[in-house]
């Protein structure tokens, strides 16, 4: 919903587990970045990397290993158990299918991360923003196939966000600021369209290589695999 003021936008950010929360920001505050793979080592975008050290009350989150590695320590050092991710009892489009049982939540990274841990197949549906069906077939947190193929998925947080955490996030902040910059797109040019528009700082790596991070937010502590 736009705004009277031409140079803001009202958008509606879904804060994970807590409802809808309008936030009036910078139109068009966010850029796309692309990591190619999601290595836990890779070095990420500066401006992500600034934004998460705000969030996170930390000098600067470098990478995916070291983003988990702050997700655990909200955790008290564990890794995120099933009750921990953004179940919903309203059907949503975005939703994971284990054993004949469909699971709906906020973000659809949450069914990957739910293959993980239940070590099960698991049908994955999501839609993008644009409105594209995207279907995935994840085994436990090391396979993973795509329709379609070209398929990416973005990580991001607000550029706000600190603001609301003041450096000391509960797991909800992170939902909060994280989860509206979670999604799948068909393929790279849908992300990097959608990226320009919102007031977020995010990277995109295709969505093939999604159970990686998945892995590390639910391998405890120095077991993660990276």
């Amino acid at each position: 919903m736009c705004d009277t003021d031409s140079d803001t936008t009202t958008v509606d950010v879904t804060d994970g587990c807590c409802g809808v929360n309008a936030q009036k920001t910078k139109a068009g505050g966010g850029s796309g970045h692309w990591l190619g793979e999601a290595g836990l080592d890779q070095r990420l975008p500066d401006d992500l990397r600034t934004a998460l050290g705000r969030f996170f009350g930390v000098e600067s989150v470098d990478t995916l290993a070291e983003w988990s590695e702050q997700i655990h320590r909200q955790t008290g050092g564990g890794s995120i158990d099933v009750d921990q991710l953004c179940h919903t009892d309203e059907e949503t489009d975005h939703w994971g299918e284990v054993t004949g049982d469909r699971h709906h939540f906020r973000c659809f990274y949450d069914a990957i991360i739910l293959a993980a841990l239940e070590n099960e197949p698991i049908d994955v549906h999501t839609v993008s923003p644009d409105g594209v069906v995207i279907e995935a077939h994840a085994v436990g947190n090391e396979e993973l196939s795509v329709d379609p193929e070209t398929a990416v998925f973005s990580l991001g947080i607000g550029l706000e966000a600190h603001e609301e955490s003041g450096g000391d996030p509960t797991l909800q902040d992170s939902y909060a600021a994280i989860c509206p910059y979670v999604k799948a797109f068909a393929d790279r040019d849908a992300y990097d369209t959608w990226a320009d528009a919102v007031p977020a700082a995010t990277v995109a790596t295709p969505m093939s290589g999604a159970t990686a991070f998945a892995r590390a937010l639910t391998t405890e502590g120095d077991d993660e695999q990276k």
